[in-house]
């Protein structure tokens, strides 16, 4: 854009609609105010969380499945409930 040249006629000169070319250029405006080199804080502490969340939903179901072994093997031997003997 020259200086003194309106949006609208770029656009027009474009073949683009003005509420594009405004689009365009805030978003531009913003890249170039951005600091690229940092890394994102937000999706580094989204990502975080959402593995957190996979770890705790992966010990979970281990848990479930040693708690199912026990009870099989505790009915297995005969055992009631959570006491063990244990001859030595």
């Amino acid at each position: 854009m020259l200086p003194g040249m309106s949006a609208a006629h770029v656009a027009k000169r474009h073949q683009i609609a003005l509420n594009v070319l405004y689009y365009w250029r805030k978003v531009y405006r913003d890249i170039v105010n951005a600091d690229l080199t940092a890394p994102p804080e937000a999706s580094a502490g989204a990502n975080e969380i959402a593995d957190l969340k996979l770890q705790v939903r992966n010990l979970e179901r281990l848990l479930g499945q040693r708690t199912l072994e026990v009870a099989i093997l505790k009915e297995k031997l005969g055992i009631a409930g959570s006491e063990v003997e244990l001859d030595e």
